[in-house]
């Protein structure tokens, strides 16, 4: 199977990339995403093989940009979700989730987009929805 239609990478602006690598650490380290890179105003992840997208970098927002607030109903980004392997690791991001005291939209439980679409729904931040979702 080729690459094409598949994603490079994904890149986010934030408000403070030292704030925002706080939270994301853990939340990478637990999806198995490596850092790569680090240095003032960027921080940059790369995936294991075979897993999309291959790179996952926040750079911080300029200075003479005001920030309003993430609006996911507002055209651009919505929310990220990435796949989990079976119910056990929603649960387990749920435990790290509440470890690090990061904010948690929805616990882990089943939402009815798909038969048996489990997740549990968080945010960063600057108020960027994620998910981790298993679908068997």
């Amino acid at each position: 199977m080729g690459k094409l239609g598949s994603l490079n990478h994904l890149r986010l602006t934030v408000s403070d990339v030292d704030r925002s690598a706080q939270f994301y650490l853990p939340v990478m380290a637990f999806l198995g995403y490596r850092l790569e890179e680090r240095r003032p105003g960027r921080i940059a992840w790369e995936a294991p093989p075979g897993i999309s997208p291959q790179g996952f970098i926040l750079t911080e927002a300029t200075a003479d940009r005001a920030y309003l607030g993430h609006d996911r109903y507002s055209p651009g980004l919505h929310h990220i979700a990435w796949n989990a392997d079976g119910r056990d690791q929603v649960d387990q991001m749920y435990e790290l989730l509440q470890t690090h005291r990061i904010t948690v939209l929805d616990p882990p439980a089943e939402y009815p987009h798909e038969a048996g679409y489990y997740a549990v729904f968080f945010a960063d931040p600057d108020g960027i929805k994620l998910e981790l979702v298993h679908v068997p």
